[in-house]
């Protein structure tokens, strides 16, 4: 019994002793590294660097969307300019020909049928026409089309904003995935570090080939998370060139971004703020203005208008035919300068009720600018309300995450140790290392969750887009 004994611990000191052999020889490697940062990792050799104020602004000059807000206040301002145009002296080239029992009027329009034929009676000159007034109709469709363009710049404001957005969620979701990337290959190759660590307790008959099998199965899906991880952050980057406009599947070394971590500022302020300087809210404002001034010229039709007329040309007419003593006819005919001016004066009596109708939808589209701004407004306050929270909750969730990957760390440290003397399974150190992965990418999460935060809440009280 007691050779038994014997025997069984000589044989444990032999195991013993090839373990801490092995663990000398792999000891730089098991050595744990300090936790990661926000770092940048490698990139494909050449790709060019982009900082973050540089993608800001790209998006800025050439995303399509911005360029096209841009094209809507051109066109705003373009009818704008057709609707003042009738403030202005009409002028037109007339030329009337008329044939038979008809003649050119004062107006060069074409008279009706006369008692007798009058052939070829021709008239060129010039017409002008003025409206003197129309009560207020021309003056508030003015109004209306300017509250509507200054509505069509806010647009653009509101776009910019939101392409700024964009750019800055897309930048950093490349970083994120830039950090996930290195934790998945640091994840990856502490799994190989166990796996051989399990083979070579394998090849020393002092673990089962059980152990070694798990090893790899975990190594082996270590390798397809790093995979995965290189793939979504090839798919971050196409998002960042697509939020700033380009269609280039092109990667960058990108800036390194740290958390500032400060207090946060008390939320009443920030929905004044919000509600002060958000450009869709201030472009629904001016959308109200502008059918305001529609109802006041849907009013105005009920007095008509005032317009004044002006002409100037030279006729030529034929005469009566002549036959003379050879028995030729003779035509002559006969040519006369003249000038005209008048005004004429409309004023609607009775127009099947369409003025009415056209006072009942500018009221109609009234109501509906005020209830769409009432909407924007709460939307705006809601956005800021959750970008708010959200800030907050990745502010505690840093700290907690942080300790979290310390205790990982120093759990998978002696899960190793463990497992090296024989009193821990493969099962403890694979899942020691499961956990690290997880408190890594927790921490990743919280940390550009928190810049990401402080985005969305710039984007929701409007302070973002007047940077840049």
């Amino acid at each position: 019994m007691n050779r038994s004994h014997g025997i069984r611990n000589s044989i444990l000191a032999i195991g013993l002793l090839i373990c801490l052999w092995s663990g000398t020889t792999t000891l730089a490697a098991d050595t744990p590294s300090p936790a990661p940062t926000v770092t940048q990792t490698p990139v494909p050799p050449g790709s060019p660097r982009l900082t973050w104020d540089e993608a800001i602004k790209s998006g800025v000059a050439q995303h399509p969307l911005i360029q096209a807000a841009h094209h809507g206040v051109l066109g705003s301002e373009a009818v704008g300019k057709q609707i003042a145009s009738v403030n202005y002296p009409q002028v037109s080239g007339m030329l009337s020909n008329s044939l038979g029992n008809t003649r050119v009027l004062s107006n060069f329009g074409i008279s009706g049928s006369l008692p007798k034929p009058t052939n070829y009676m021709t008239d060129p000159g010039a017409r002008v026409d003025l409206l003197i007034t129309d009560f207020g109709r021309t003056a508030h469709k003015i109004l209306a089309s300017q509250s509507l363009t200054a509505s069509a710049e806010k647009q653009v404001l509101t776009v910019k904003a939101l392409v700024i957005l964009n750019v800055e969620q897309a930048y950093l979701a490349c970083l994120k995935q830039q950090r996930l990337v290195t934790v998945t290959r640091d994840v990856l190759a502490e799994r190989r570090l166990i796996r051989e660590q399990a083979e070579s307790l394998f090849h020393h008959q002092v673990r089962s080939k059980l152990d070694l099998d798990f090893a790899s199965v975990e190594a082996a899906k270590a390798e397809l998370d790093f995979i995965k991880a290189q793939n979504d952050l090839q798919a971050a980057f196409a998002a960042l060139n697509q939020a700033m406009g380009r269609q280039e599947p092109v990667q960058y070394v990108l800036e390194e971004v740290r958390p500032s971590l400060s207090s946060a500022p008390p939320l009443e302020p920030l929905f004044k703020e919000a509600l002060d300087r958000r450009p869709e809210l201030l472009g629904s404002k001016d959308r109200v203005q502008a059918a305001e001034e529609a109802l006041k010229a849907a009013h105005a039709l009920n007095y008509g208008s005032i317009s004044a007329i002006g002409a100037a040309g030279y006729a030529w007419w034929a005469r009566q035919e002549v036959v003379n003593a050879k028995g030729n006819p003779n035509n002559p005919g006969a040519q006369l300068g003249w000038w005209g001016a008048g005004f004429s004066s409309t004023t609607p009596l009775f127009t099947g009720f369409r003025i009415e109708a056209e006072v009942e939808q500018a009221e109609a589209n009234k109501g509906i600018a005020r209830a769409t701004t009432r909407v924007i407004a709460n939307d705006v306050v809601l956005e800021v309300a959750k970008a708010y929270l959200n800030r907050l909750t990745a502010e505690q969730q840093i700290a907690v995450a942080q300790d979290r990957v310390a205790h990982a760390r120093e759990a998978l440290t002696l899960a190793r140790e463990r497992y090296k003397a024989g009193l821990a399974s493969i099962l403890d150190v694979t899942t020691a290392a499961a956990d690290l992965l997880t408190a890594e990418t927790g921490l990743a999460e919280a940390q550009y969750g928190y810049l990401a935060g402080n985005s969305a809440l710039a984007y929701a009280t409007g302070v973002e887009y007047g940077k840049y």
